[in-house]
Protein backbone atom coordinates (compact mmCIF):
# COMPACT_ATOMS: atom_id res chain seq x y z
CA UNK A 1 0.00 0.00 0.00
CA UNK A 2 1.30 3.38 -0.91
CA UNK A 3 2.00 5.71 1.99
CA UNK A 4 0.03 8.93 2.16
CA UNK A 5 2.25 11.89 2.35
CA UNK A 6 1.65 14.46 5.01
CA UNK A 7 0.01 17.58 3.78
CA UNK A 8 0.81 20.90 5.27
CA UNK A 9 -1.92 23.37 5.90
CA UNK A 10 -0.40 25.74 3.40
CA UNK A 11 -0.63 23.01 0.79
CA UNK A 12 -4.44 22.76 1.01
CA UNK A 13 -6.22 23.78 -2.06
CA UNK A 14 -7.95 27.13 -2.06
CA UNK A 15 -11.37 25.54 -2.54
CA UNK A 16 -11.03 23.17 0.42
CA UNK A 17 -14.00 23.31 2.84
CA UNK A 18 -14.13 22.20 6.47
CA UNK A 19 -17.17 20.28 7.60
CA UNK A 20 -19.23 23.10 9.12
CA UNK A 21 -21.73 20.67 10.61
CA UNK A 22 -19.08 19.28 12.86
CA UNK A 23 -18.15 22.76 14.01
CA UNK A 24 -21.78 23.69 14.73
CA UNK A 25 -22.45 20.49 16.62
CA UNK A 26 -19.38 21.01 18.73
CA UNK A 27 -20.26 24.59 19.61
CA UNK A 28 -23.96 23.82 20.11
CA UNK A 29 -23.19 21.10 22.61
CA UNK A 30 -21.09 23.50 24.64
CA UNK A 31 -23.60 26.32 24.34
CA UNK A 32 -26.47 24.13 25.44
CA UNK A 33 -24.58 23.02 28.51
CA UNK A 34 -23.65 26.58 29.42
CA UNK A 35 -27.13 27.88 28.69
CA UNK A 36 -28.88 25.21 30.75
CA UNK A 37 -26.58 25.87 33.67
CA UNK A 38 -27.13 29.63 33.37
CA UNK A 39 -30.91 29.25 33.24
CA UNK A 40 -30.88 26.96 36.25
CA UNK A 41 -28.76 29.39 38.25
CA UNK A 42 -30.90 32.36 37.15
CA UNK A 43 -34.10 30.59 38.19
CA UNK A 44 -32.64 29.80 41.59
CA UNK A 45 -31.59 33.42 42.06
CA UNK A 46 -35.03 34.69 40.97
CA UNK A 47 -36.81 32.32 43.35
CA UNK A 48 -34.62 33.48 46.20
CA UNK A 49 -35.10 37.16 45.33
CA UNK A 50 -38.88 36.77 44.91
CA UNK A 51 -39.16 34.95 48.21
CA UNK A 52 -37.18 37.68 49.97
CA UNK A 53 -39.21 40.43 48.26
CA UNK A 54 -42.53 38.79 49.16
CA UNK A 55 -41.48 38.45 52.78
CA UNK A 56 -40.40 42.10 52.87
CA UNK A 57 -43.63 43.28 51.19
CA UNK A 58 -45.81 41.24 53.53
CA UNK A 59 -44.04 42.70 56.54
CA UNK A 60 -44.39 46.22 55.14
CA UNK A 61 -48.09 45.69 54.35
CA UNK A 62 -48.66 44.38 57.85
CA UNK A 63 -47.04 47.48 59.35
CA UNK A 64 -49.11 49.76 57.09
CA UNK A 65 -52.36 48.03 58.04
CA UNK A 66 -51.56 48.19 61.75
CA UNK A 67 -50.53 51.83 61.44
CA UNK A 68 -53.67 52.72 59.46
CA UNK A 69 -55.88 50.90 61.93
CA UNK A 70 -54.24 52.56 64.90
CA UNK A 71 -54.36 56.04 63.34
CA UNK A 72 -58.03 55.55 62.47
CA UNK A 73 -58.78 54.54 66.03
CA UNK A 74 -56.92 57.55 67.41
CA UNK A 75 -58.60 59.91 64.93
CA UNK A 76 -62.06 58.58 65.75
CA UNK A 77 -61.52 58.98 69.47
CA UNK A 78 -60.00 62.45 69.14
CA UNK A 79 -62.70 63.72 66.78
CA UNK A 80 -65.74 62.63 68.75
CA UNK A 81 -68.13 65.59 69.07
CA UNK A 82 -69.97 66.09 72.33
CA UNK A 83 -72.86 68.56 72.53
CA UNK A 84 -72.60 70.59 75.74
CA UNK A 85 -75.32 70.08 78.33
CA UNK A 86 -75.79 73.66 79.56
CA UNK A 87 -77.21 76.46 77.44
CA UNK A 88 -74.25 78.71 78.29
CA UNK A 89 -71.78 76.12 77.00
CA UNK A 90 -73.84 75.55 73.88
CA UNK A 91 -73.74 79.28 73.14
CA UNK A 92 -69.95 79.32 73.67
CA UNK A 93 -69.48 76.37 71.35
CA UNK A 94 -71.60 78.02 68.65
CA UNK A 95 -69.59 81.24 68.90
CA UNK A 96 -66.31 79.31 68.74
CA UNK A 97 -67.23 77.70 65.43
CA UNK A 98 -68.76 80.91 64.10
CA UNK A 99 -65.40 82.63 64.62
CA UNK A 100 -63.84 79.94 62.39
CA UNK A 101 -66.46 80.60 59.73
CA UNK A 102 -65.68 84.35 59.76
CA UNK A 103 -61.89 84.57 60.26
CA UNK A 104 -61.75 88.14 58.94
CA UNK A 105 -64.03 89.52 61.67
CA UNK A 106 -62.51 91.11 64.73
CA UNK A 107 -63.47 90.48 68.34
CA UNK A 108 -65.92 93.40 68.47
CA UNK A 109 -67.60 92.38 65.22
CA UNK A 110 -67.96 88.80 66.41
CA UNK A 111 -69.38 90.09 69.68
CA UNK A 112 -72.12 91.89 67.77
CA UNK A 113 -73.35 88.66 66.20
CA UNK A 114 -72.68 86.31 69.11
CA UNK A 115 -75.24 83.79 70.27
CA UNK A 116 -76.20 84.53 73.89
CA UNK A 117 -77.67 82.18 76.50
CA UNK A 118 -80.87 84.25 76.21
CA UNK A 119 -81.14 83.09 72.60
CA UNK A 120 -81.19 79.45 73.70
CA UNK A 121 -84.33 77.33 74.02
CA UNK A 122 -84.98 76.70 77.71
CA UNK A 123 -88.17 74.65 77.76
CA UNK A 124 -88.50 71.70 80.10
CA UNK A 125 -85.60 69.45 79.25
CA UNK A 126 -86.34 65.89 78.06
CA UNK A 127 -84.06 63.07 79.16
CA UNK A 128 -80.75 63.55 77.30
CA UNK A 129 -79.97 59.84 77.01
CA UNK A 130 -83.39 58.97 75.61
CA UNK A 131 -83.42 57.58 72.07
CA UNK A 132 -86.43 59.83 71.40
CA UNK A 133 -84.79 62.99 72.75
CA UNK A 134 -85.28 64.98 69.54
CA UNK A 135 -88.93 63.95 69.25
CA UNK A 136 -89.58 64.80 72.90
CA UNK A 137 -87.92 68.20 72.47
CA UNK A 138 -89.94 68.85 69.32
CA UNK A 139 -93.21 68.17 71.13
CA UNK A 140 -92.43 70.97 73.60
CA UNK A 141 -92.34 73.44 70.71
CA UNK A 142 -95.09 72.27 68.38
CA UNK A 143 -98.64 73.23 69.30
CA UNK A 144 -101.07 70.96 67.52
CA UNK A 145 -104.31 72.45 68.84
CA UNK A 146 -105.79 75.72 70.03
CA UNK A 147 -103.58 78.60 68.85
CA UNK A 148 -102.09 76.55 66.03
CA UNK A 149 -103.37 78.88 63.33
CA UNK A 150 -102.85 77.88 59.72
CA UNK A 151 -100.06 79.90 58.12
CA UNK A 152 -98.55 78.78 54.85
CA UNK A 153 -94.79 78.34 54.74
CA UNK A 154 -94.33 79.15 58.44
CA UNK A 155 -93.18 76.21 60.60
CA UNK A 156 -93.07 76.14 64.38
CA UNK A 157 -90.01 73.89 64.39
CA UNK A 158 -87.04 74.17 62.04
CA UNK A 159 -84.29 71.54 62.09
CA UNK A 160 -81.01 72.21 60.27
CA UNK A 161 -79.04 69.11 59.16
CA UNK A 162 -75.72 68.48 57.44
CA UNK A 163 -76.98 66.33 54.55
CA UNK A 164 -80.01 65.29 52.53
CA UNK A 165 -79.84 61.74 53.90
CA UNK A 166 -79.91 63.03 57.45
CA UNK A 167 -82.90 65.23 56.56
CA UNK A 168 -84.82 62.19 55.31
CA UNK A 169 -84.01 60.27 58.49
CA UNK A 170 -85.25 63.04 60.79
CA UNK A 171 -88.36 63.74 58.72
CA UNK A 172 -89.35 60.12 59.22
CA UNK A 173 -88.87 60.46 62.99
CA UNK A 174 -90.66 63.79 63.35
CA UNK A 175 -93.60 63.18 61.00
CA UNK A 176 -95.88 61.59 63.67
CA UNK A 177 -95.75 64.74 65.82
CA UNK A 178 -98.05 66.78 63.59
CA UNK A 179 -100.88 65.90 61.22
CA UNK A 180 -99.63 68.58 58.87
CA UNK A 181 -96.88 68.02 56.34
CA UNK A 182 -93.32 67.71 57.60
CA UNK A 183 -91.27 69.38 54.90
CA UNK A 184 -87.87 68.21 53.69
CA UNK A 185 -85.85 71.09 52.30
CA UNK A 186 -82.66 70.21 50.42
CA UNK A 187 -81.33 70.74 46.92
CA UNK A 188 -80.70 67.14 45.85
CA UNK A 189 -83.17 66.23 43.08
CA UNK A 190 -85.54 69.04 44.14
CA UNK A 191 -85.52 72.41 42.38
CA UNK A 192 -85.93 75.49 44.53
CA UNK A 193 -88.99 76.58 42.53
CA UNK A 194 -90.75 73.40 43.63
CA UNK A 195 -90.08 74.29 47.26
CA UNK A 196 -91.30 77.85 46.71
CA UNK A 197 -94.56 76.58 45.26
CA UNK A 198 -94.94 74.05 48.06
CA UNK A 199 -94.41 76.65 50.80
CA UNK A 200 -96.85 79.04 49.16
CA UNK A 201 -99.81 76.67 49.60
CA UNK A 202 -98.78 74.34 52.43
CA UNK A 203 -99.60 74.67 56.12
CA UNK A 204 -96.59 73.31 57.96
CA UNK A 205 -95.56 72.80 61.58
CA UNK A 206 -92.18 71.13 61.06
CA UNK A 207 -89.51 71.74 58.42
CA UNK A 208 -86.20 69.90 58.18
CA UNK A 209 -83.52 71.01 55.76
CA UNK A 210 -79.91 71.71 54.85
CA UNK A 211 -78.50 75.20 55.52
CA UNK A 212 -78.00 76.15 51.87
CA UNK A 213 -81.58 75.48 50.75
CA UNK A 214 -83.13 76.87 53.95
CA UNK A 215 -81.10 80.07 53.67
CA UNK A 216 -82.20 80.71 50.09
CA UNK A 217 -85.86 80.11 50.91
CA UNK A 218 -85.65 82.42 53.94
CA UNK A 219 -83.85 85.17 52.04
CA UNK A 220 -86.54 85.18 49.35
CA UNK A 221 -89.36 85.17 51.90
CA UNK A 222 -90.75 81.74 51.04
CA UNK A 223 -89.86 80.18 54.40
CA UNK A 224 -91.21 82.44 57.14
CA UNK A 225 -90.14 82.83 60.77
CA UNK A 226 -93.25 84.48 62.24
CA UNK A 227 -94.51 81.22 63.84
CA UNK A 228 -91.09 79.81 64.63
CA UNK A 229 -90.54 78.63 68.21
CA UNK A 230 -87.53 76.37 68.03
CA UNK A 231 -84.54 76.07 65.70
CA UNK A 232 -82.64 72.82 66.25
CA UNK A 233 -79.03 72.57 65.10
CA UNK A 234 -78.54 68.85 64.49
CA UNK A 235 -74.97 68.05 65.59
CA UNK A 236 -75.01 64.48 64.32
CA UNK A 237 -71.64 63.16 63.11
CA UNK A 238 -71.34 61.41 59.77
CA UNK A 239 -69.07 58.44 59.02
CA UNK A 240 -66.15 60.85 58.55
CA UNK A 241 -66.75 62.33 62.01
CA UNK A 242 -67.89 65.66 60.55
CA UNK A 243 -70.46 67.95 62.20
CA UNK A 244 -72.66 70.64 60.66
CA UNK A 245 -70.94 73.49 62.56
CA UNK A 246 -67.51 72.65 61.13
CA UNK A 247 -68.16 71.33 57.62
CA UNK A 248 -67.03 73.38 54.63
CA UNK A 249 -70.27 72.49 52.82
CA UNK A 250 -72.56 73.76 55.56
CA UNK A 251 -71.01 76.18 58.04
CA UNK A 252 -71.05 79.36 55.92
CA UNK A 253 -74.76 79.01 55.19
CA UNK A 254 -75.49 77.83 58.73
CA UNK A 255 -73.92 80.86 60.40
CA UNK A 256 -75.23 83.08 57.61
CA UNK A 257 -78.78 82.06 58.58
CA UNK A 258 -78.07 83.18 62.13
CA UNK A 259 -76.21 86.41 61.33
CA UNK A 260 -78.35 87.68 58.45
CA UNK A 261 -81.82 86.30 59.21
CA UNK A 262 -82.46 84.87 62.67
CA UNK A 263 -80.45 87.36 64.73
CA UNK A 264 -82.16 90.44 63.22
CA UNK A 265 -85.55 88.70 63.53
CA UNK A 266 -84.88 87.87 67.20
CA UNK A 267 -84.93 91.60 67.97
CA UNK A 268 -88.53 91.81 66.79
CA UNK A 269 -90.80 91.54 69.88
CA UNK A 270 -93.40 89.70 67.80
CA UNK A 271 -91.04 86.77 67.29
CA UNK A 272 -90.18 84.36 70.08
CA UNK A 273 -88.03 81.59 68.60
CA UNK A 274 -84.96 80.12 70.31
CA UNK A 275 -82.06 77.85 69.31
CA UNK A 276 -80.88 74.52 70.61
CA UNK A 277 -77.91 72.31 69.70
CA UNK A 278 -78.83 68.63 69.72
Amino acid sequence: MAKRSAVAADDLQDDFDLDENLIEESYNDKDMTVTENSISETRKRNRTQNSTANTTNEAADGKKKRKKKNSKSISTTASKFVTPQTLEDQAKLWNKYMAKAYPSLGELELGDISLLPTHMYSAKEPTQKSTTYLEDLARTAVTVKGKNKVTYGAPQLLVLCSSALRVLELVKRLRPISQRATLKLFSRHIKIDEHKELLKYTAVDIAVGTPNRVRKLMEEGNLKVNRLKLVVIDCWQDDKMRVIVDMDDTRNDLFGIWRDILLPASKNPDYSFKLRLV
